[in-house]
């Protein structure tokens, strides 16, 4: 009977013993899951932001790379056209420019020379008048009339006008300028002096002038412009450059 108590007590006492680890579950079972649960926190504060997708963290975008020097657009066809053909133009202009400065200052030498021409300016020679026919001695009845002569041809010019260059000008695009370089040609001829040519140009003075070049042509200038008649001048152009050759005249008609 002891014998079977004691091991009655035996046993109720390893029941004891062995009931007090499965009491102890609970507890171990909420450390484990305390430590795991701090290793994912130290985990998750100390991963990078690229690895932190699964605890809610967005990855941050990288930076955007550093501009580099773009390179220069080329130019459209059309827009190199346009700039070829406003460079064209303004070229023209330039030339145009330059083509009213020349006369600028061909204008400018003119009136200069009329200038100074103008207080030395001489008086236009006047044809001799012939002398007066004489007076016969009435000795016999009078004689019928004689036949009218045939109209006199003119005289040659002379031998200093024989080899003169002489250019007729009148204002370019002016019908009545022509007609009247027309006119004054007849008129040179018919006194025996050779027109050389009639040129145009953009601008004539307002007044009908003779002019000359070189000191020996002066005489015959005048000569010339007392065969034209009243109102012609002469012009004294000696100091123009480049000076044209000797024995040159210029005849220049004002514009209608």
């Amino acid at each position: 009977m002891r014998a079977e108590g004691r091991r009655d007590g035996r046993h109720e006492g390893g029941r004891r013993r062995g009931a007090n680890p499965y009491r102890r579950l609970p507890w171990i079972g909420a450390g484990v899951l305390a430590v795991v649960v701090g290793i994912t926190f130290l985990a998750a504060d100390g991963a990078p932001p690229s690895r932190m997708t699964g605890a809610g963290m967005v990855p941050a975008p990288l930076p955007p790379p550093p501009p580099g020097n773009p390179a220069p657009a080329a130019a459209p066809p059309r827009l190199s056209g346009e700039v070829a053909m406003e460079e064209a133009r303004l070229a023209a202009l330039r030339e145009a420019r330059l083509g009213l400065e020349r006369e600028i200052e061909t204008l400018r030498a003119e009136l200069e020379a009329v200038q100074r021409a103008l207080p030395s300016q001489k008086t236009m020679p006047t044809e001799p008048a012939g002398p007066a026919p004489a007076q016969l001695t009435r000795l016999a009845p009078a004689a019928p009339p004689a036949p009218v002569a045939p109209a006199a041809v003119p005289a040659p010019p002379p031998p200093a006008d024989a080899g003169l260059r002489i250019v007729l000008h009148h204002r370019s695009s002016s019908s009545q300028g022509a007609a009247a370089a027309e006119e004054v040609a007849g008129r040179l001829r018919e006194a025996g002096l050779e027109v050389q040519s009639t040129r145009q140009a953009p601008f004539v003075p307002s007044t009908p002038v003779v002019r000359y070049f070189h000191e020996e042509d002066q005489a015959a200038a005048a000569r010339i412009a007392g065969r034209l008649g009243r109102g012609w001048a002469i012009q004294d152009f000696r100091a123009y450059q480049p000076q044209p050759s000797p024995q040159t005249i210029e005849v220049w008609i004002p514009g209608g």
